[in-house]
């Protein structure tokens, strides 16, 4: 059972599975405002259906996404309310992601970068190609996570490892990515389908009662704090700056930022 948007993701449903799919080739699955908006929606359905016991989020064309698009955030300078609309309905998708009773499992092929990591790390399980690659990239671009993301980042890679990714905005491989923790897998490339499947199946398997009690149980250990209006503030406060608008530049016409 298709569904689809205009926002750049679809969610199909094929018996036990629901794959929530992002494709926009042009920009390598850059999340768009629409497409934020649209993730809880997506989650809801996948959870309406009493036959789903998985949710899968992947990436078409070879790539999970490259974080924000950057003609959406460099229209956020000048505006605060927008920034802080686009940066609530990114804690809004990610939070459901995090949230669903089901399962979430994020395959992870090519590239995943910026709030492509982010949305990553609110699933409960990532699986990376062995030709996944992943950077957390705000800082060349003047900008900054919202503070769930960074309790998440944290929750998994620690504290150093969670500055060495920030500060240094450098990519890593899949396998770095598992070592310190970015990643749960990392499986072939070459036989991804096969090797996911093998890891998810045991997963289809198991009981839907105690795989959704499970999750409860385990938010409670460490719960991610809810975005508010106070936290908030640091993501319009970046967006509104000189580095913002150097960042986005220097992006745009594909030269080094010269922060001031």
């Amino acid at each position: 059972m298709p569904a689809s948007t205009s926002a750049g993701v679809s969610l199909l449903i094929r018996g036990s599975i629901a794959t929530i799919l992002f494709d926009q080739e042009r920009t390598r699955n850059a999340m768009q405002l629409r497409t934020w908006l649209a993730l809880p929606a997506l989650i809801a359905e996948a959870e309406r259906h009493a036959a789903v016991a998985l949710i899968f989020l992947r990436g078409a064309n070879g790539n999970f996404g490259t974080g924000n698009d950057i003609v959406e955030l460099r229209a956020l300078h000048g505006n605060p309310a927008a920034a802080k609309a686009f940066g609530s309905a990114m804690a809004d998708a990610m939070q459901a992601v995090e949230e669903a009773s089901k399962p979430v499992v994020v395959a992870i092929e090519g590239l995943c970068y910026g709030g492509s990591v982010a949305l990553a790390l609110a699933g409960d399980l990532r699986i990376a190609a062995s030709n996944a690659t992943f950077a957390i990239t705000p800082a060349k671009l003047g900008v900054v996570y919202l503070q769930s993301d960074l309790h998440r980042l944290v929750a998994a890679v620690g504290a150093g490892q969670s500055k060495k990714l920030i500060y240094s905005a450098q990519p890593i491989s899949a396998t770095r990515a598992r070592e310190i923790g970015l990643v749960d897998e990392v499986i072939s490339a070459d036989h991804f389908e096969s090797e996911l499947k093998l890891l998810t199946d045991p997963i289809l398997r198991g009981s839907p009662f105690s795989l959704r009690r499970s999750k409860e149980m385990l938010r409670m250990v460490d719960p991610t704090p809810t975005e508010t209006e106070e936290s908030l503030a640091s993501f319009v406060e970046a967006t509104q700056g000189d580095d913002f608008v150097e960042g986005v530049d220097a992006f745009i016409t594909k030269r080094s930022p010269r922060f001031r």
